[in-house]
């Protein structure tokens, strides 16, 4: 199993003032951190990952997507990490094609690893990171004509498809810090809106929404898109107010399916992604990643 400590000891990772000080802005939806120590990875005898994709929730906040991106810090050092956001606007009316555009900067980023020696570790965050990932393999096979070859992939609190309370729920999140007279109009303009999505998801042929719901769910269970030898590493809990976990379970079977292995991970008293904060906490959470880490490496 890959040690969190490789072959030089880890240098130690300052918590800067300012959330994500550490990384480079690309684009405004991408983000490039290059440790001193990059290629020591890329030789390293524990084959620990070169390149972390961190496709964050629907309107992160950077102190909160500093916690995922410190943590990995100090897990895998010298890895480099490439994080990509995404916001409300983005996420439900922005054309694909706006979309793939926006995350260009990512795939080049990605590409500009030498990809025989890079070793790709996904951790995509909810149905805003999922669908981060779709635009970027998108992207990296229209350019490449070959699938990302990431070794893992952490689908973490996704899966899902719309439903009207979760939805309402997921969007409220970022509400609370609004004051009443923008809360007001946001929150009723959110629940106009989550009714015409459901309705339109549930009730109307796919090929009527297909870009903002059915194209990332299919997409990212498609072998053409993402290394068919990727290990995928679902962690989800019952108590996701925003993702219902039957969903993430029916989207983990597809992925058996179509020839990934799958691995589980069912977190008890957590919430959306919080999942750190559940039963067994943070060592629980991120032993479960350096697992199937492990797991892909060694069955390599």
């Amino acid at each position: 199993m890959p040690s969190r400590t490789e072959n030089t000891p880890p240098p130690s990772v300052p918590v800067p003032l300012k959330p994500l000080a550490q990384f480079k802005r690309l684009s405004p939806t991408t983000w490039l951190y290059t440790p001193p120590t990059y290629g020591i990875a890329l030789s390293n005898s524990s084959l620990a990952p070169t390149t972390i994709l961190l496709c964050s929730w629907m309107n992160a906040v950077p102190k909160h997507i500093a916690y995922y991106a410190n943590k990995y810090m100090t897990l895998y050092p010298h890895a480099r990490i490439i994080l990509v956001t995404i916001n409300t606007v983005q996420f439900l009316f922005h054309p694909e094609s706006k979309r793939r555009a926006d995350i260009k900067a990512a795939v080049t980023a990605l590409l500009a690893a030498d990809q025989s020696t890079d070793r790709l570790l996904i951790h995509a965050l909810s149905n805003g990171g999922n669908r981060r990932v779709y635009n970027i393999s998108s992207v990296y096979r229209a350019l490449t004509g070959k699938a990302l070859p990431a070794k893992i992939w952490i689908v973490d609190s996704a899966g899902g498809i719309p439903q009207f309370r979760r939805d309402i729920h997921a969007l409220q999140i970022p509400a609370r810090q609004f004051n009443w007279f923008v809360w007001l109009p946001y929150m009723a303009f959110s629940y106009v809106l989550v009714s015409v999505v459901y309705v339109t998801v549930n009730w109307m042929p796919e090929w009527f929404w297909y870009e903002l719901v059915w194209g990332p769910w299919k997409g990212n269970n498609d072998t053409k898109l993402v290394d068919q030898k990727c290990v995928k590493g679902y962690i989800y809990s019952k108590e996701d107010e925003a993702m219902d976990w039957r969903d993430t379970e029916k989207h983990a079977a597809v992925a058996r399916e179509k020839g990934f292995e799958v691995v589980m991970k069912l977190v008890e008293d957590a919430g959306h992604v919080q999942l750190f904060r559940g039963k067994g906490g943070e060592k629980d959470y991120w032993g479960f990643i350096e697992k199937i880490w492990a797991l892909r490496i060694g069955s390599k």
